[in-house]
C-alpha cells in the first residue's frame, strides 16, 4: 500500500491550505481540517475507503474555492495574494488522489497493513491540528433522528400548567405540598405555581467526539430567528434507556423547556400559524437545531424539520403500567405492574417478585402512558410500613442495605442496588410520582434479591463451513461449555443477535420458562440451546448437575450481524420459589471464513513448484480434464460452490472452466510447455453484513481464495510417460535377427515358463499403463484414449495411423542395421515382442553401436510425436 505517497499528498495540500491567512478562504480552511478522520471509525476497510472519498471531495472543493479567491485577487491586483493562491492551487492539484487505485490497494491489503495505515492517519491528523491550531472536534454536521418504534420524532410538546391544587394518593387535595419530604431533592409545590414541561429531540453530530453543550444550542427558523429568550436548553449524551451511557456514539439528547415567565400566547404565535388550540400539521412553523461555535464564528444547522406545539399539560396516566424495571442481566420490558401488589392487596407470592441479584444494580424508570401528561418527579423508598410485612420481615429487610433510594429525581430514572448476606428476602419498594398538574401516585413493586452461584460464559462463533443458501436463517450448531445451578427450576432469556438498528436482527427472549434437560427455548417456541451430558456435545443428562455443554441451535440472520462483533445476552436461573440463582452469559460472534472448506486439498504431489500439470482427454476435437484427478473434495456436499478461474485461459477462449472440470481445451495449448496462472476459490454465499435503509446496495457473494497459488500446464500422456524395457535391456548382435521377448518367470530347472510384453510404461502419475490395450488401468484412463495402441493388430488395421518404429544410430541414421516391428510373442502369442530384422548393410564395425528406439505416431489431438522411448547396445560380435 502506498501509505507514504498518500500521506505526502495530503500533508502537502494541508500545509498549503494552512499557510497564510486570507478572509476569503478561512471557512474553507475549516472544512479541509474538519475532514477529521474520526479515528475510532477507521476500523474497517469500508471506513477508510469512505474517508478517501471525503478527502478527494475536500481537495477538489478547496481548489474550486481557491480559484474563486484567485479571481478576486487578480481583479484587485494584489500580487502577494495572487502568488499565495497560485501556490495553493498548485499544491492542491499535486495532491489530487487516484482514489480508485488507493481503494483497490486498501481492499487488497491485509490486516497488518491496515493497522499501519491507521497509525499514519493518526499522525497526519496530529500534524494538521498542530499546523492550523484548529480543533478537529468541532461539529461539521447535524442529523435529526427519528424512530417510530422508540417513539423518537422531531416534534416538541412544550406544555405548561398552573397548579390549582395538589391531589394526594388517597384523593384528598392540598393547596401546598412538600414532595419527597425529608429526602434528598425534596421540593414544595403550591397553588399558583407554573410548571413547564421539557421535551426532547435526538440528533447525531459529526464528528462523534464533538463537544456540544447547552450554551451552543438553539432553535432557529428559516429567517435565522431563534427562540433563546423563550426557552432553556440541555444537551446530554443519549443513553437509549441502556441504563449506562455509551461513550462517543455521536448521539445527543437535546432538551427544550419553556421558561416559566413566558407569555404562552405570544410564544404560540412564534411556532404556529394556526389559532391556539387548533394547531395541525400544516399550521407549524418549522425550526432547525443550530449549534454555534462562538470562538470560530461558525454555525451548523440541521434540516428544518422540528415542529413545536404549546398547550396545557394533562394528567399522567397508568404510571404503574408505563414504568419499567430491569437489570443488565434480565429480560427488558417488565413494567412495575408485573411485580406489583396482588388482588385484594394480598402479597402476590414469590413468583410475582422481581428477581434481582444481591450487590448488582437494577433500574427503575418512572413514566406515564399519556405523552401529553408526563411525570414531573418521582422517588423510590423501601416500604417498611407495608401492611403485608410481619415484624420478622421488616427485621430481615433492615438487615439489607440499599443504594439509589430516598432521593427525588426529575429525570425519573433510578439505579438501585440491594446488598447483604442473606438471600431471598422479599422487599417492597414504593415508587411515588407527581405529574405537572400536581397529582401524586404511589405504586409498590416487590423485589427479591438472591446471591449468585458461579455462572459462566458460553461463547459461540458463527463461521459458515460451507455455502449458506439462507443467510437470514443460519443455524450456528457449535458447542460450548455450559452448566446450570442444581436448584434451578425456571429460567429467563434475553439475547439479541444483530445490530440494534437492523430491522431483521434476531431476538431470543422469554420472561419465565420451566427448565428441562433437553433444550432451552425462546418465546417464539424456537429452541436456542440443546443441552448435553458430555463436553463434546453428546449424551443426554438425566439430572441438572450432569449438564456440561450446550449446542447453539437457534437460527440467526447473518446479514444483520457485523463481522467480528460479539452479541451478548444472558440466561438467568431461579429456584422453585423464584429466587435468583445465577446468570450465564451467551456470546455470539460472527467471523467470516478465511479459508476454503477443510475437505478440499490438492492430491499429493499434484502441484509441483507451483505448477499443476493436467492431462486432458480428447472430446469433440478439443480436450477436457476432470479436476477430481487433481483435487480432493470436489465430490463433497456443496463442492459445486468452488470456482476455478484463469483469465489467461478464458479471456482468449483457450478453455472453459467449472468447479470440477476444464472443458473446450484448445489442442494448441496441450503440450505447449506454457503455464497459465489460475486460482481456486469458494463461494460461501451472501453472508456479509448488509445495512438497512434506502439506497443500500445488494450484497455480493462472499468468496475466499484457496491459499495455494498455482498455474496450470497442459501435458500429453504419451509424451510425459516413462518407457522402460520389461526386465533387463536386451542383448543384440550385429547381423543377427532378434525377437525381444522377455522371460518373467523360470522353472526350478531354469527353463522359461512365463513371458511378458517387451515394453513397460508408467504414466505421468507413476502408475503402470498398458500401451497395448485400452482397458488398463481402467476404461476411463488407458492408452487408447490419447494414442494408437502399440500392437501389430492396430498397425496392420491402419498403417497410416498406427505406431511406427524407428531405430536411430549415430545421431541421425534411421534403421541403419535393423528394422523393428511389434509382433505377438512367439511362445504364448498373448504378449507383445519387438522383432528386429537385420538390414543388408555390411560394414566393418570398430565398436558397439548405441541404438535408440523411437515410437512415431499421431495422438488423438492430432499432434505428431517421435518419442525416444528405449535404448539398447548393438554388439559388434560375440567376442566380448
Amino acid at each position: 500500500m502506498r501509505k507514504k505517497y498518500l500521506s505526502a499528498l495530503l500533508f502537502g495540500a494541508l500545509l498549503f491550505a494552512s499557510a497564510g491567512t486570507f478572509t476569503s478562504c478561512k471557512d474553507y480552511d475549516d472544512d479541509i481540517n474538519n475532514l477529521q478522520s474520526q479515528i475510532d471509525k477507521l476500523a474497517t476497510k469500508e471506513d477508510m475507503e469512505a474517508k478517501l472519498s471525503q478527502m478527494e471531495t475536500a481537495i477538489n472543493d478547496a481548489k474550486a474555492t481557491a480559484e474563486e479567491a484567485l479571481k478576486a485577487a487578480q481583479e484587485a491586483g494584489s500580487a502577494d495574494e495572487i502568488a499565495k493562491l497560485e501556490a495553493r492551487i498548485k499544491a492542491l492539484e499535486d495532491a489530487a488522489l487516484d482514489v480508485d487505485a488507493l481503494k483497490k490497494e486498501i481492499a487488497d491489503s491485509v490486516e497488518e497493513q491496515m493497522a499501519d495505515f491507521r497509525e499514519e492517519m493518526e499522525e497526519l491528523l496530529k500534524k494538521v491540528e498542530e499546523l492550523t491550531g484548529y480543533s478537529l472536534e468541532m461539529v461539521t454536521s447535524i442529523d435529526l433522528q427519528t424512530n417510530d418504534i422508540a417513539g423518537i420524532d422531531t416534534h416538541l410538546d412544550l406544555n405548561y400548567w398552573r397548579i390549582s391544587e395538589i391531589t394526594l394518593p388517597d384523593g384528598k387535595t392540598e393547596p401546598s405540598y412538600e414532595f419527597g419530604k425529608d429526602l434528598t431533592g425534596a421540593f414544595t409545590i403550591k397553588k399558583g405555581d407554573i410548571y413547564t414541561v421539557k421535551d426532547y429531540i435526538l440528533a447525531s453530530v459529526a464528528p462523534v467526539n464533538a463537544a456540544v453543550d447547552a450554551s451552543m444550542v438553539s432553535l432557529m427558523n428559516s429567517q435565522a430567528k431563534n427562540l433563546d429568550q423563550f426557552v432553556t436548553y440541555t444537551s446530554e449524551d443519549y443513553n437509549d434507556l441502556l441504563k449506562s451511557r455509551s461513550a462517543a456514539n455521536g448521539l445527543r439528547e437535546i432538551g427544550v423547556q419553556l421558561k416559566s415567565d413566558v407569555d404562552f400566547e405570544a410564544f404560540h404565535k412564534l411556532v404556529s400559524t394556526a389559532p391556539e388550540g387548533q394547531v395541525n400539521k400544516d399550521g407549524f412553523i418549522n425550526y432547525a437545531l443550530a449549534v454555534t461555535d462562538a470562538e470560530k464564528e461558525r454555525t451548523v444547522t440541521s434540516t428544518y424539520d422540528i415542529t413545536i406545539k404549546v398547550e396545557q399539560e394533562e394528567n399522567a396516566v397508568n404510571v404503574g403500567d408505563a414504568s419499567w424495571i430491569s437489570s443488565d442481566a434480565s429480560v427488558t420490558g417488565a413494567s412495575l405492574s408485573d411485580y406489583s401488589i396482588g388482588a385484594d392487596d394480598k402479597y402476590p407470592g414469590d413468583e410475582k417478585c422481581y428477581p434481582a441479584k444481591l450487590g448488582e444494580a437494577f433500574y427503575i424508570g418512572v413514566r406515564s402512558e399519556n405523552p401529553k401528561g408526563r411525570v414531573m418527579a418521582s422517588y423510590v423508598v423501601v416500604d417498611y410500613d407495608n401492611k403485608e410485612l410481619s415484624a420478622t420481615d421488616v427485621a430481615a429487610i433492615k438487615g439489607l442495605s440499599f443504594s439509589g433510594v430516598n432521593q427525588v429525581s426529575k429525570d425519573n430514572d433510578f439505579t438501585i442496588t440491594i446488598s447483604g448476606e442473606h438471600s431471598g428476602i422479599v422487599v417492597p419498594l414504593k415508587v411515588v410520582s407527581i405529574d405537572y398538574r400536581g397529582k401524586i401516585e404511589e405504586n409498590v413493586v416487590w423485589v427479591k434479591a438472591g446471591k449468585e452461584a458461579v455462572g459462566l460464559t458460553a461463547s459461540y462463533t458463527a463461521t459458515p463451513a460451507v455455502y449458506v443458501s439462507t443467510p437470514k436463517a443460519y443455524q450456528i450448531n457449535t458447542v460450548a461449555a455450559f452448566t446450570i445451578p442444581e436448584k434451578a427450576a425456571t429460567y429467563s432469556l434475553d439475547l439479541t443477535v444483530g445490530e440494534n438498528n437492523h430491522t431483521d436482527k434476531k431476538r431470543f427472549y422469554i420472561e419465565k420458562e420451566d427448565l428441562n434437560l433437553n433444550t432451552l427455548t425462546a418465546n417464539t417456541g424456537e429452541n436456542i440451546l440443546q443441552l448435553f451430558k458430555n463436553a463434546d456435545g453428546t449424551g443426554t443428562a438425566s439430572e441438572i448437575k450432569e449438564v456440561s455443554s450446550a449446542k447453539f441451535v437457534g437460527t440467526v440472520n447473518l446479514n444483520s450481524m457485523k463481522e467480528d462483533v460479539t452479541y451478548t445476552g444472558v440466561i438467568k436461573f431461579y429456584d422453585d420459589k423464584g429466587t435468583y440463582l445465577s446468570t450465564n452469559e451467551i456470546k455470539v460472534t460472527k467471523k467470516l471464513p478465511t479459508a476454503v472448506p477443510s475437505y478440499f486439498s490438492a492430491k499429493t504431489n499434484a502441484i509441483n513448484n507451483g505448477v499443476l500439470t493436467v492431462y486432458p482427454n480428447p472430446a469433440n476435437g478439443k480436450g477436457e480434464f476432470d479436476l477430481n484427478r487433481a483435487f480432493n473434495g470436489l465430490g463433497e456436499n456443496l463442492a459445486d460452490k468452488f470456482e476455478l478461474s484463469s483469465a489467461a485461459l478464458t479471456t482468449d477462449g483457450l478453455a472453459s472452466l467449472s468447479y470440477n472440470k476444464i472443458t473446450d481445451i484448445n489442442p494448441a495449448i496441450i503440450n505447449d510447455g506454457k503455464t497459465y496462472a489460475a486460482a481456486m476459490s469458494y463461494n460461501y454465499g451472501k453472508i456479509e453484513y448488509q445495512p438497512v435503509g434506502a439506497g443500500v446496495a445488494e450484497i455480493e457473494d462472499y468468496k475466499v481464495k484457496w491459499n495455494t497459488d498455482f498455474a496450470i500446464k497442459f501435458g500429453c500422456v504419451p509424451v510425459d510417460s516413462k518407457y522402460t524395457w520389461t526386465g533387463n535391456a536386451p542383448v543384440v548382435y550385429y547381423k543377427e535377427d532378434k525377437t525381444i521377448n522377455p522371460v518373467t518367470k523360470y522353472d526350478e530347472d531354469g527353463s522359461a515358463v512365463a513371458w511378458g510384453d517387451f515394453l513397460t510404461v508408467k504414466d505421468p502419475y507413476g502408475q503402470t499403463i498398458d500401451p497395448f490395450s485400452n482397458t488398463k488401468p481402467s476404461t476411463d484412463w488407458n492408452w487408447g484414449i490419447w494414442s494408437p495402441l502399440f500392437n501389430n493388430a492396430a498397425f496392420d488395421a491402419n498403417p497410416e495411423t498406427g505406431v511406427k518404429i524407428e531405430l536411430i544410430t549415430n545421431g541421425d541414421k534411421v534403421n541403419e542395421f535393423f528394422t523393428a516391428k511389434i509382433v505377438n510373442d512367439p511362445t504364448t502369442h498373448s504378449k507383445y515382442a519387438l522383432q528386429l530384422t537385420q538390414t543388408s548393410t555390411a560394414v566393418v564395425l570398430s565398436g558397439d553401436v548405441e541404438t535408440t528406439v523411437v515410437f512415431k505416431f499421431k495422438d488423438k489431438f492430432g499432434h505428431d510425436h517421435a518419442i525416444k522411448a528405449l535404448t539398447f547396445t548393438m554388439k559388434k560380435d560375440h567376442n566380448e
